[in-house]
């Protein structure tokens, strides 16, 4: 008779484990299992607890996402919807009866109409130049023999002429000016010849203004056998990305430019410039629009002025340029100087002179955008022209419409935390521990999942009293208020069902707005009137907007009685979910729960405290399985050596037995 025995051994975490099979035991299997049950006991039910905490935490932080949404629509000072915002319950618009004024109107405005003469536009100081440029004209004389089959291109004010060289009527410059005239009309430009026999074009009619020329295509020579290569001038208007001693071959005579050392050096308004030859015009212009000059440089290529204009406007806008050194740009290019005029303007018989053409006169805004009249000498209160009539109305849609988005809003807001607030947990859905997980599909993971993460808000105090906080302040009386949220067509549903939503009566709340809008202004605008002390022992208003954190209970009950609905919805709204601490130190109720990513809160608060005391419990238990692990092999270690050493005993013993 003989026995053998067979032991195996693994190694974890640098433990040897003898997991054989002498005993005929299945180790690993055993000690899976008990530690599925220890894991039960405690582990498991804090991995559950972190869980749980983790995603109350972030549906906590929806719901404050939510209310700052809500609140930086309608109680942000900025907004331009706030309902702190006086002017957003004073809204006018206002229309002229013709283009020449361009009219607005603000809160604090009246309903009415207005005569309005535009004697004078306010204009910029201006130094301008015309005609610096050479016209059109060739390099060498005209070959009229070579232009069979050939052609040009004429362009005058950015339209192009193909000019047909091949039949021209002769062979001279009266032959070329049928064949421009053919192409482009009689009367527009006049082509001859100067003292030294090139070609010239000229504008014929003062209409045509920019005139270039350029060859028809590549392969045609029409353009250099009339005498107009390179060399020439091919466009009486300026480039501006042409360098300023290229622009200077291109200046006619009384334009001539003289470089001092190479550059043109100037001031404008007392600011020093000096440009290399090298530079483009373009470069120039930068430079000087981007300065501290405050002038601008323009060149227009149609009329094919340089100007440079003073960017205020009015009598008083200064413009000083002059040359330095040899230079002599300004004095050869900017000969044209034009004095800066102010507006002058009479509203409703009222003369007024402006140094823009911006004028507001009670609430009402007038942008001057050409004159009524040809009178501009008068300084009497009129102006002897036609009358603009400016209307100013009430606007009570935009009033209508705001109140309306704010109660949708409102409502939204309200059904969203009340449907958390009613939605009842399922304790047959408590959330998922690793070993569960591990025997699940990703979609059963997640079907599972929505359905733990329901009612964790179930009955939540702090957003059941927010809630109710809301609905005392739309409904509880304001000091020196007659008006009432009901008086003017915005009432509460009296429905359980639906958890205080407003509804609006669209005629009475048009017709509160159109008779009385200071009334529905106050409803919502009123700040508290008494006064405080503070810690400094200064005298300070209640109704101070951003004081509201600073305040003692007995302080904020007297604010809440005098203030109007919307600074109550502010102070509620900041007492939950408010970033500023109070006077005792806390942050919003909200932010002291659950924090909020935007803030230092997002690592102190409640929950982040709670769900690192878990975190803690479970490095502490997690610490202490793998002890009770180790002891569970440990054990059964022992038990494989002892029965191997017993087996090996038995072998010998049969052994020894049989050869007896």
């Amino acid at each position: 008779m003989s026995s053998s025995s067979s032991i195996s051994t693994t190694t974890v975490n640098g433990t040897t484990r003898i997991t054989g099979l002498a005993s005929g035991l299945d180790v690993d299997g055993i000690v899976d299992q008990l530690m599925l049950a220890e894991r039960a006991k405690k582990y498991n039910k804090l991995t559950q607890k972190e869980q749980t905490a983790e995603w109350k935490q972030t549906a906590y932080r929806t719901m404050i996402t939510d209310i700052q949404d809500f609140s930086s629509k309608y109680f942000n000072v900025s907004s331009s919807t706030s309902l702190l915002s006086s002017k957003n319950f004073l809204q006018y618009a206002a229309t002229s009866t013709s283009s020449a004024v361009a009219v607005t109107a603000s809160s604090t405005a009246k309903a009415g109409s207005h005569t309005v003469e535009v004697c004078q536009l306010a204009t910029n100081a201006s130094l301008s130049g015309s005609g610096i440029t050479k016209d059109v004209q060739g390099a060498t004389t005209p070959d009229y023999s070579s232009l069979s089959g050939e052609s040009f291109v004429l362009t005058l004010d950015g339209t192009d002429y193909t000019v047909d060289l091949d039949n021209m009527t002769a062979q001279d410059v009266d032959g070329l000016q049928d064949a421009i005239d053919d192409a482009v009309g009689e009367g527009k430009v006049t082509v001859s010849e100067n003292s030294s026999g090139y070609l010239t074009i000229t504008s014929a009619d003062s209409g045509v203004q920019a005139i270039s020329v350029s060859a028809a295509s590549s392969s045609d020579s029409g353009l250099t056998d009339l005498g107009f290569t390179s060399s020439g001038v091919l466009s009486n208007r300026l480039s501006t990305s042409d360098t300023l001693s290229s622009i200077a071959d291109q200046l006619n005579s009384g334009n001539a430019l003289t470089f001092d050392n190479g550059y043109l050096n100037m001031t404008i308004n007392g600011v020093s410039f000096s440009f290399d030859e090298d530079e483009t015009l373009s470069d120039m212009m930068s430079e000087i629009n981007k300065s501290s000059a405050g002038a601008t440089m323009t060149y227009n290529s149609t009329t094919g002025k340089l100007a440079l204009t003073a960017d205020d406007t009015g009598a008083g806008s200064s413009l000083v340029a002059a040359d330095s050194g040899s230079s002599n740009f300004i004095s050869a290019l900017l000969t044209t100087q034009t004095d800066g005029k102010d507006s002058i303007v009479v509203i409703d018989d009222q003369r007024y002179v402006r140094s823009t053409n911006v004028v507001t006169v009670d609430g009402v805004t007038y942008t001057l955008n050409k004159t009524t009249t040809t009178d501009t000498t008068t300084t009497s209160s009129s102006c002897s022209s036609t009358a603009d009539t400016v209307s100013v109305t009430q606007d009570s849609s935009g009033v209508y419409d705001l109140l309306k988005d704010f109660v949708d809003d409102y409502n939204t807001l309200m059904e969203t935390i009340n449907d958390a607030l009613d939605e009842t947990a399922d304790s047959d859905y408590p959330a998922l521990t690793d070993d569960q997980k591990a025997d699940m599909t990703d979609d059963e993971i997640t079907s599972w999942e929505t359905k733990a993460k329901v009612g964790l808000l179930e009955g939540d105090s702090t957003l059941t009293s927010f809630l109710s906080n809301l609905r005392n302040a739309l409904a509880d009386s304001i000091s020196g208020q007659s008006s009432s949220l009901s008086s003017i067509g915005i009432t509460a549903s009296d429905d359980y069902a639906e958890n205080g939503k407003l509804s609006i009566d669209e005629s009475t709340l048009e017709e509160a707005i159109a008779s009385n809008p200071e009334a529905v202004m106050k409803l919502f605008t009123q700040q508290a009137s008494s006064t405080y002390t503070t810690s400094s022992g200064k005298t300070a208003s209640l109704g101070t907007t951003g004081i509201v954190r600073s305040l003692n209970a007995s302080q904020l009950s007297t604010r809440y009685k005098e203030e109007g609905i919307a600074y109550r919805f502010y102070d509620i709204i900041a007492k939950n979910i408010s970033t500023v601490a109070d006077s005792s130190g806390n942050k919003g109720l909200l932010i002291e729960i659950a924090g909020t990513t935007e803030d230092s809160s997002d690592t102190d608060n409640n929950l982040t405290t709670l769900i690192d005391k878990y975190s803690e419990q479970i490095d502490d238990e997690s610490d202490r399985l793998d002890d009770y692990e180790d002891k569970l092999y440990t054990k059964y270690s022992a038990l494989e050596t002892y029965i191997s050493t017993m087996n090996t005993k038995l072998s010998a013993l049969s052994s020894y037995t049989s050869s007896s």
